[in-house]
């Protein structure tokens, strides 16, 4: 087997492993890439630099792009939710089979929100289980086309805590406020799955049924924009965002290498 062959079969691995939706194997995928990048490379050249420089390109710019492309933009520091219409079909296929399901546990849904901005747009589904005073959401993201969803299951301290469990396949791009807790689940895990997660998540810190607030249809989707709100403000003392004009505020230099930090993440985690 020649060189040209390997590499063939090394990219043909690369795409297997990118074709699977479990995150070992898509991190796999990622390293597989790496090892064709740095082959090619230096089998062109001969020279070991060129390859390492060729991973680098490969691995490391997009996620530099990516954080530049977010640094330029503008970002509302309060985030009003309307009503809104839920994704096509087509762009977010899941939504009807989530929603069954989180319904099938016993949340009632309680509205259809959302908020765009310059190709950008979030959509949330949100739910409330009074009796375990839990909010669950379903938040679909698109940029340009281009999106990917989570769901969460959230219950609120009387304290003001926050105790989030979610799926979402992403790294956050802003810092979270160190009221608001959260823990990961698999993107696959299945809803009683995650039932059982947030209890034991919760007894791990020792909270107890009596210590959450009572949770209202009314009221999830006020929290909700109030957490979105505190975000943003803590991000602003944290220096990752910087003030703009009234309303609005962009990504600092230093917000800008935390983002880049956090696509790297991904990239290079493992779970």
């Amino acid at each position: 087997m020649n060189e040209l062959d390997a590499l063939r079969r090394s990219g043909g691995l690369t795409a297997a492993f990118f074709s699977f939706p479990h995150p070992f194997l898509r991190r796999a995928g990622i390293l597989a890439l790496g090892v064709t990048t740095f082959a090619a490379g230096y089998l062109a050249t001969g020279n070991l630099w060129i390859g390492a420089a060729g991973v680098s390109a490969v691995l490391l710019l997009p996620g530099w792009k990516s954080s530049s492309a977010c640094a330029s933009c503008g970002l509302p520091l309060r985030k009003e939710l309307r009503q809104s219409a839920p994704p096509s079909r087509e762009m977010f296929p899941a939504l009807g089979e989530l929603s069954d399901q989180i319904e099938a546990a016993g949340f009632e849904q309680v509205a259809d929100l959302g908020w765009e901005m310059d190709g950008y747009r979030q959509f949330l589904r949100l739910f409330a289980h009074g009796q375990k005073r839990e909010e669950a959401a379903i938040t679909y993201v698109e940029q340009n086309q281009l999106g990917f969803h989570f769901a969460s299951v959230t219950s609120r301290g009387v304290d003001g805590a926050v105790f989030t469990t979610w799926n979402c396949p992403v790294s956050s791009s802003l810092k979270t406020p160190p009221t608001v807790h959260l823990h990961r689940v698999a993107g696959e895990a299945a809803l009683p799955r995650w039932s059982r997660g947030m209890e034991g998540f919760l007894a791990e810190r020792g909270v107890k049924e009596e210590s959450l607030q009572a949770v209202e249809p009314e009221s999830v989707r006020a929290a909700v924009e109030r957490d979105m709100e505190s975000q943003m403000q803590h991000n602003l003392r944290e220096g990752l965002l910087e003030a703009t004009d009234e309303g609005h505020g962009r990504y600092s230099w230093r917000g800008m290498l935390y983002l880049w930090f956090q696509c790297l993440r991904d990239i290079f985690r493992f779970s």
